[in-house]
């Protein structure tokens, strides 16, 4: 099985490439980011926003947090997609091979799970390592903020890959386009559904003519939620990994070669 997760990890040797370049840019740019909310232009821009009252301390501050946030979860993002390993896995031709392999579909399976996730560990690693060192630099937002950011990047990725899998496997290798369709689309309405009277609230204080009434706790309210109750993502992360790869060895065993 350690052959399978070295076979599909380098599967995403260009994505690795990648992930190399975008870990040394994300440190540059996070430091400078900091610096400059702290003591450069971006700090001067918040003062006058303050100034000006275009925007509270608050505000203010979250809207930097957000900025530092897309940065963060660039390292995690650019290793996040399993249907390269499915498109490289049927242009060579693999699935005639796999079924000759003393292994079960079950253990192929798992394996393709394990090389995702491990991905996902060492991003993850490395950015609760910057996190750190940017929280040294900045006051703009806590360690503890930063890990709960992360972990929930982190568990939305898994859950994305989780469909990922699931839909290639369903699908079938000339399916990646729409497995990573589907998945968004699965993962986009599920948030909907949860979170109808979040989005009804939103529109509400969008629509509204009289600005005063915008409640800007309101579109602050997911920011809030990935800090504090990440892990309430973990949690649905776990569980939908565990429900596709179930689901995905059925679907696998009743389509044979296609793992």
């Amino acid at each position: 099985m350690k052959g399978l997760i070295l076979k599909d990890v380098m599967c995403l040797k260009y994505q690795l490439r990648v992930f190399v370049f975008v870990i040394i840019g994300v440190v540059f740019t996070s430091i400078l980011f900091v610096l400059s909310a702290r003591y450069g232009n971006l700090a001067m821009a918040g003062a006058e926003m303050l100034r000006t009252e275009q925007a509270t301390d608050i505000d203010v501050k979250n809207l930097a947090s957000v900025a530092l946030v897309l940065f963060m979860l660039l390292p995690i993002a650019t290793v996040g997609d399993m249907a390269n390993v499915f498109e490289a896995d049927g242009k060579a031709g693999f699935y005639r091979l796999a079924g000759a392999l003393p292994l079960p579909i079950s253990k192929r399976l798992l394996a393709r799970f394990l090389a995702i996730y491990a991905l996902f560990g060492i991003g993850t690693l490395l950015d609760v390592i910057l996190a750190f060192i940017l929280s040294r630099l900045t006051d703009l937002i806590r360690f503890r903020d930063f890990l709960g950011i992360i972990l929930s990047g982190a568990s939305v990725m898994s859950i994305y890959s989780a469909l990922v899998i699931f839909f290639c496997i369903l699908l079938g290798y000339d399916g990646q386009t729409y497995a990573q369709v589907f998945s968004l689309l699965s993962m986009a309405l599920a948030l909907i559904l949860c979170n109808l009277n979040y989005f009804r609230s939103l529109i509400k204080s969008i629509m509204t003519d009289q600005s005063d009434m915008f409640d800007m706790a309101v579109f602050w309210r997911p920011l809030d939620f990935i800090k504090e109750k990440s892990w309430i993502l973990v949690l649905i992360a776990a569980a939908v990994s565990i429900v596709s790869y179930c689901i995905s060895l059925k679907v696998a065993v009743r389509k044979r070669g296609v793992i």
